[in-house]
């Protein structure tokens, strides 16, 4: 469902050099635990929004440095050349590409989805309480998401 230009929900990087507008309601949302977005991100666990790549407006796109930080799945992840800060990630070909977009970027009053799971929660180094599903190792933690990544896009 896209939303109007109006409503779109923006962002950008901590010092504002690049930032985003998303052109949809973001459907999925989760943390994921893996030893890569604890280093992106510089935090225990990234809590990011999942959302297709042409929903997805890059402003100052030429300020993103990407890096892949290992071959498949291919992610392609993107800092701010002035901050160092991440700005997104993006995976998948063709229609199929996908934008992960931290929730730290986003404006506070962003409508953003509840966290609706945790993955490669074997490699946290905080636990998180509470109910949501939790799920570990490699397979299992690419299945959970694919799989509601997929439903909601």
């Amino acid at each position: 469902m896209t939303i109007d230009p109006s409503l779109a929900l923006r962002g950008s990087c901590e010092c504002s050099a690049c930032s985003f507008e998303v052109h949809t309601l973001p459907k999925a949302r989760f943390r994921c635990h893996c030893l890569i977005c604890q280093a992106f991100n510089g935090k225990p666990f990234a809590d990011v929004i999942a959302v297709r790549a042409k929903d997805v407006v890059l402003k100052n796109a030429g300020n993103i440095s990407f890096k892949k930080y290992r071959p498949p799945p291919n992610f392609n992840r993107g800092v701010c050349r002035t901050c160092g800060k991440p700005v997104v990630e993006v995976a998948g070909v063709g229609p199929l590409t996908v934008m992960f977009i931290p929730v730290s970027n986003f404006e506070p009053e962003a409508r953003l989805p509840p966290v609706r799971m945790d993955i490669f929660y074997h490699r946290r180094v905080l636990d998180v309480s509470g109910s949501l599903p939790k799920y570990s190792g490699y397979y299992p933690s690419l299945l959970a998401v694919g799989k509601m990544i997929m439903s909601g896009l």
